[in-house]
């Protein structure tokens, strides 16, 4: 019977899996085919072309260096500061916008989603242009005042957090966008209705935006957080990993130990340990997610 139930299913839903067959073959190719293909070649010292079997030597070379660990505490502040910042601003910014004026709102839209559609390293450059402590704007302005000129790229103690900046202004556009087509679908009759009751906007926002753009969140959540730890042409371009290692990240060794090192085997390591802090975000963010519905029911 069990057997006949499910041919039964299989025939009643087999265009179902014939629209997804091709999503689950290009899955299998480009995205589990080469993490497991990783995964083994993490195992492997694969440095100078050699290929001998160490185990998981290669994992505990990441965890006894202290330049792989400071990488991994780069990576998380990165991503423990960057994404919140995004979230919090970006549901600011579409809730104060969402529900202007239409030519208003596309003019925000647009300046905001400017950084976003220009290529990364074209907007590294830029700001390149305005940090270096050579040529940069913010040494020819201080010249002009007669200040001190301030290399804030070498700097050790602002570095990381110019990088976390720079990286808000990136994104932030992308975010906004996002949360701002999320409350424009939302009922006008809920909005009016706070209105109607006295409700200020910091109430709209708290019992309205923020619950229904919930979705939206655990999107931004999940991809921001994904981006953020995987962050390189920035430190590529303007700090290359210094000064002092401050601003090295785990896809910054990631590169240097497969293209300079030729040590594909640790960089391997590397990228397996990004995939599965990304995995740990995101069912963190989940399961989080589950337990507020329940919380709710």
């Amino acid at each position: 019977m069990e057997v006949f139930s499910i041919n039964k299913t299989l025939k009643k839903n087999w265009q179902a899996y014939l629209f997804t067959a091709p999503f689950v073959v290009l899955s299998a190719v480009f995205m589990v085919y080469p993490i497991f293909g990783g995964f083994v070649n993490s195992l492997y010292n694969s440095k100078w072309g050699s290929n001998v079997f160490v185990g998981f030597a290669n994992y505990a070379k990441i965890f006894s260096k202290d330049i792989y660990l400071l990488s991994i505490r780069n990576s998380l502040f990165l991503v423990a500061t960057v994404v919140p910042l995004l979230i919090v601003f970006g549901l600011l910014i579409a809730g104060s916008i969402f529900d202007k004026v239409p030519a208003y709102v596309s003019g925000v839209r647009i300046c905001l989603y400017i950084p976003v559609i220009i290529s990364m390293v074209v907007m590294s450059i830029i700001w390149r242009f305005i940090l270096d402590s050579q040529t940069g704007l913010i040494r020819y302005f201080t010249m002009q005042l007669g200040l001190e000129s301030v290399d804030v790229l070498s700097n050790i103690k602002w570095t990381l957090i110019l990088l976390v900046f720079i990286l808000f202004t990136m994104n932030i556009g992308q975010c906004v966008l996002l949360y701002v087509a999320d409350m424009i679908g939302i009922s006008k009759e809920l909005i009016e209705a706070c209105r109607i009751d006295g409700g200020s906007r910091w109430h709209m926002f708290r019992y309205i935006l923020i619950p229904l753009t919930k979705p939206t969140t655990v999107f931004v959540f999940i991809t921001q957080a994904s981006a953020t730890l995987k962050t390189f042409i920035v430190i590529q371009l303007l700090t290359k990993g210094g000064p002092n290692f401050k601003t090295t990240t785990m896809m910054f060794l990631l590169y240097q130990e497969a293209f300079e090192n030729s040590n594909t085997g640790v960089a391997s390591a590397i990228g397996v340990l990004m995939f599965l802090i990304s995995l740990l975000l995101v069912t963190f963010r989940f399961i989080s997610l589950r337990r507020e519905e329940n919380k709710a029911k």
